[in-house]
């Protein structure tokens, strides 16, 4: 992975915004480290991952020491510093005492905790943030770790490769769960750069914005060689489908997927790379029906794809009917799902299939406008890229328990990130 800090961008990002004072470039420094974590989706997608500075400010007079932390899904290679929310690092620190505390409570202490009003919503993963002393903190979702984590045995793969720089910790729910897991083990690991959250991501720390970014690369490279040494197993071959057959194809479902979605201005992407084609047309297709990968992929790309076997073959009536069925089943086994956790009267919208596979089409992904298709397209092409990944290493694909998966779709204080 390329570092991409540069110093005259650096500069000139900072110029764009800075108003006099070595506090706020301290801050701003902060953005733009921000800016090139979402510059690469092998770190961080579609309002994933968050980042924080801990400096201290006036606030109503006082001295206050003082944590700015990433707006919830504010997507961070557009984040401008507005899209920090400042609070009283003390008062959140307090909180650890205090052991778990629920959603509302959490929600209703961010406000309470502001020092700079605003109508943003702090990450979930604020107390996390706070919980952890240094200056600095990143948290991102790098693709390479995952390849390497989310399958059995996947910790002591991460330990083999990092020794003693990085904790390993299971999955732990965000909010108060997570931030004492977190910081818990980077006290118990003496020593630890970082902590890797099995199912989720990395998270570093360290004095500067450079400093920690740079930390961030260096550990994805490393999880990259790490990767690249172990034997390759490819998966097996199947039909071949080309990438004209596949678009011809396309274009012509297209407008039968839609109909059956029912709902509309709904946009499609189609992916249908070469390596994509490979994956789904191989015996060894099953790694991709099977559930996410970490809690951003259950709310924007649905627990699993809807897989189509309609003959291609027939008529536009035929072919018509097959998907409106298959689409109306998957919405009624949805949900019936969701009823069985409680939740009911959704709209129509999102009980809908976000990504729909056929082996001779490849994925089309599903949005209510072509942003959140494009969005779902890139969660989609990441996903059989680390179950790939996984397979062709050897390893067997662990996917993220399903009680955190309904957590993460329905969960009140995440559905902004939709």
């Amino acid at each position: 992975m390329k570092n991409l800090w540069n110093e005259t961008d650096e500069t000139n990002y900072i110029g764009k915004y800075h108003h006099h004072t070595d506090t706020e470039k301290e801050v701003l420094r902060q953005a733009y480290a921000t800016v090139l974590l979402g510059g690469d989706g092998g770190l961080t997608m579609h309002g994933g991952g968050n980042t924080s500075i801990k400096i201290d400010i006036d606030a109503d007079g006082v001295r206050k020491r003082a944590l700015y932390v990433k707006a919830t899904g504010t997507p961070l290679d557009l984040f401008e510093p507005g899209y920090f929310v400042v609070m009283d690092l003390d008062g959140l620190v307090g909180l650890k005492a205090r052991g778990g505390i629920d959603d509302a409570e959490m929600a209703s202490e961010f406000k309470r905790r502001r020092l700079v009003q605003t109508d943003r919503l702090p990450s979930i993963e604020s107390l996390m943030h706070a919980f952890i002393p240094a200056k600095i903190v990143d948290h991102s979702h790098p693709e390479a770790l995952l390849k390497i984590a989310n399958r059995v045995g996947g910790a002591e793969l991460l330990a083999e490769c990092f020794g003693g720089d990085l904790a390993v910790i299971p999955y732990a729910r965000m909010g108060c769960d997570l931030a004492s897991a977190v910081s818990s083990a980077s006290q118990h690991n003496t020593g630890c750069k970082g902590v890797v959250i099995v199912h989720h991501g990395l998270v570093v720390w360290g004095d500067g914005a450079r400093e920690v970014y740079d930390l961030t690369i260096e550990i994805v490279n490393k999880a990259e060689t790490f990767l690249a040494s172990m034997p390759l197993k490819p998966i097996a071959r199947g039909a071949e489908v080309s990438v004209e057959e596949s678009e011809e194809n396309y274009q012509r479902v297209a407008p039968l997927i839609k109909e059956a979605l029912g709902v509309d201005g709904v946009s499609l992407i189609h992916l249908n790379a070469p390596d994509v084609m490979e994956l789904i047309n191989s015996p060894d297709a099953g790694i991709v029906r099977e559930p996410p990968l970490t809690p951003d992929y259950p709310m924007l790309r649905r627990i699993l794809p809807l897989w189509l076997d309609v003959d291609l073959r027939g008529g536009i009536d035929e072919m018509s009917s097959y998907i409106k069925a298959a689409v109306g089943k998957f919405v009624k086994e949805y949900g019936d799902y969701l009823k069985e956790h409680g939740v009911s009267n959704q709209p129509a919208a999102d009980l809908l299939p976000k990504a729909i596979v056929h082996p001779r089409i490849g994925a089309v992904c599903v949005g209510t406008d072509e942003a959140s298709a494009r969005a779902t397209a890139d969660f989609t092409r990441q996903a059989f890229s680390i179950r790939r990944s996984i397979f062709e290493s050897g390893g067997v694909y662990r996917c993220l328990a399903e009680e955190y998966l309904f957590d993460m779709q329905y969960r009140g204080y995440q559905r902004g990130k939709r």
